[in-house]
């Protein structure tokens, strides 16, 4: 009888122990699972953090290109705003002689008519 108490007392004990480490095992389950969890976002960051990069590469591609052509359409807008001005003094000049010709034309008639 002592034995089966002291067997009964011994196998309680495992009974609780197992319990204890069904316990454990559970927990550990538990915070590898988290662990894992915390690695595939940390994958997760890295790989949109790598897309971002690549994205903002790309857009200081685009704005460097956009800034090129800026710079061109300036160049062409400065030309041609030169061009019109010097047109424009040609055209002044030329109608300042017109306008001594005319005067000229004017004096003969009268000449003429004088006559």
């Amino acid at each position: 009888e002592v034995q089966v108490d002291e067997l009964q007392r011994l196998l309680a004990g495992m009974e609780k122990e197992h319990r204890t480490l069904l316990l454990k095992m559970k927990e550990g389950e538990a915070e590898l699972a988290r662990l894992r969890s915390v690695e595939a976002d940390k994958l997760a960051e890295q790989d949109r953090s790598a897309q971002l990069e690549k994205e903002v590469a790309m857009l200081r591609e685009k704005i460097h290109h956009l800034d090129d052509m800026l710079k061109s359409q300036q160049r062409k807008v400065r030309q041609m705003i030169e061009q019109l001005q010097n047109s424009k003094t040609v055209i002044q000049a030329k109608d300042a002689v017109i306008q001594e010709l005319k005067e000229r034309v004017a004096y003969l008639e009268a000449e003429v008519h004088l006559q």
